[in-house]
């Protein structure tokens, strides 16, 4: 809708002001502005779009891309701690299904680097194996670790160790934690509705600032 009244719409309304030499206020000046970008430089705009697109998803891709691109979405505030538990408990979860299942600890996490996807993640497991094979307790690589997996998910590997029971253990964080990303998921839905609200009626009300106040000075000079 933006689009079609920025090309559509304001250009006429435009032409009309210019006509009557009205001083345009510093909203509308915006508001032209952007319209004349996309009138006179659609397609190029749109095709750098396209280009940028392209060049950041290839980058994505790359292993740099990946650890920077990673590492950047454990840091957004709110969401950076959603991240964290959508993949502590999807460790948590597939740990605890592949050693219940008969599967040894070492190729359980092996399975469990290929089905995380975060990069820093999948090195902490790593880690983890790594351990596993020098005969040492995973659970202080975790600990070592609690930036990424917090020191819940340690202590209770750490409980699981000493008594056996690891996949037990790790299934009840996968459900502590499944429930409480579930959780935080509709409190975040609910909050951004109205964030939503208030960006769509400041975008509006700018817009309608700046084509109603030419109108103005227009019958402040009859």
């Amino acid at each position: 809708i933006g689009i079609i009244m920025l090309t559509y719409i304001v250009p006429t309304l435009m032409k009309t002001f210019k006509e009557l030499n009205l001083a345009l206020p510093t909203p509308t000046k915006i508001v032209l502005f952007i319209s004349d970008m996309i009138i006179n430089n659609g397609i190029f705009l749109l095709l750098i779009i396209i280009i940028l697109v392209g060049l950041m998803y290839f980058w994505s891709k790359s292993a740099n891309g990946k650890n920077i691109l990673h590492y950047l979405i454990i840091r957004i505030p709110v969401i950076g701690n959603l991240v964290k538990e959508v993949n502590s408990a999807r460790t948590a979860r597939s740990m605890s299904s592949l050693i219940t299942s008969g599967v040894d600890v070492l190729e359980a996490l092996r399975i469990t680097k290929d089905i995380v996807q975060n990069v820093h993640y999948k090195k902490v497991i790593e880690e983890s194996a790594q351990a596993v094979e020098k005969g040492d307790l995973i659970s202080k690589v975790f600990h070592n670790n609690e930036k990424l997996y917090p020191s819940f998910f340690s202590e209770m590997i750490e409980v699981g160790e000493e008594t056996g029971k690891i996949g037990e253990m790790l299934l009840g964080v996968a459900v502590y934690y499944e429930e409480d990303v579930d959780q935080r998921t509709k409190d975040m839905s609910t909050i951004i509705e109205p964030v939503l609200m208030i960006v769509i009626a400041v975008g509006v009300g700018f817009f309608a600032i700046a084509m109603i106040s030419p109108m103005y000075s227009l019958v402040n000079a009859i």
